[in-house]
This record gives C-alpha cells, structure tokens and sequence, in this order.
C-alpha cells in the first residue's frame, strides 16, 4: 500500500515520521528549505558544520551538493537504514563526556558530545539500557532518555548494518 503525503506528515501517528526512510529526507528538505530562505534574505554562511545526517544539509549550504543531490543522498541514507539488521539503540544523557566515562561498557560509546553536559550513547541495545539503568540509579535527577530511532547511529551497529545491507 503506497502512503500518501497526509499518512507520513499525520499527528495521529507519530510513528511513520520517525522511521529514518522518512525522517532522513524530510529534515533534510527541511535544511534545504531554510538555507533558501535565508539565502533569499542575502544571507549567506561564510562556515558551515553539520554533525550525522546534518552534514549533508550542511554540504547544501556550503554549495557542495545541489538541493536534488542532497535530497537525493539523505533519501539512500534513510533506505539503507530502514531494516536495521542489528538491535541497536540510542539515548541522551545529560552528564558531561568526563562524566559519562565510567558506565561506557563494550557495546556502547558515545556518539555525540553535544556539550558540557550532554552527551548521547549509542550501541548494543542490551547494553545500553543496562548503562541507561546504571546513571538513572547513580543520578536520578539528570536526564536520561532513550531517543526514538531505529538502530544505533555512530556506533559499530550502524555500521555493520550499512556494511550488511552494501
């Protein structure tokens, strides 16, 4: 059954948007759309940085990818990842990376150090949430909050998932 545009953009399921065959090329368009308008304003980046799927909105701005290319790369990034081989997940903590440190397990790492205090972790799902489990009960007030995607981006489950699925 093909969705309609209504389906995948509906309030009432929040569950098609998250899936990354979608959301990898709708936050892209998305990037796309603000650098045009801001563009449209005279506004131009004399820098440019992106971090996962944003480095491709990124290379848009920097006039590396033209907006069919980019929608194009962030499209094939969402298909390949839209049958995660490997249980993966990941999570926000709202600890520093010197922090986080002593629950890093094999089969989770940090993916991303979004700050001074916050990170997100990604890997083995089964090892992730017994990390997760370890700084609720150590930190109980600090966030830490699985993230609704797919798989475990930046980590070697992703990875082995793209490797798989090439």
């Amino acid at each position: 059954m093909a969705l309609k545009r209504t389906d995948v953009l509906s309030e009432s399921d929040e569950s098609t948007i998250r899936k990354a065959e979608y959301s990898q090329p709708i936050c892209t368009a998305l990037q796309v759309a603000l650098v045009d308008l801001h563009a449209s304003y005279g506004v131009k980046p004399s820098a440019v940085v992106g971090h996962s799927s944003g480095e491709i909105g990124a290379a848009y701005a920097a006039g590396i990818l033209t907006a069919k290319e980019a929608i194009t790369a962030a499209f094939y990034r969402g298909y390949v990842c839209k049958k995660p081989r490997l249980a993966g997940a990941m999570a926000a903590i709202g600890l520093g990376w010197e922090e986080i440190t002593p629950y890093i397990t094999q089969g989770v790492k940090v993916a991303c150090e979004n700050s001074a205090s916050s990170v997100t972790i990604s890997g083995d799902l089964n090892r992730l949430e017994e990390v997760m489990a370890s700084i609720k009960r150590d930190h109980p007030g600090v966030l830490v909050r699985r993230l609704q995607v797919e798989m475990a981006y930046h980590s070697r489950k992703f990875i082995k998932t793209i490797i798989v699925l090439c």
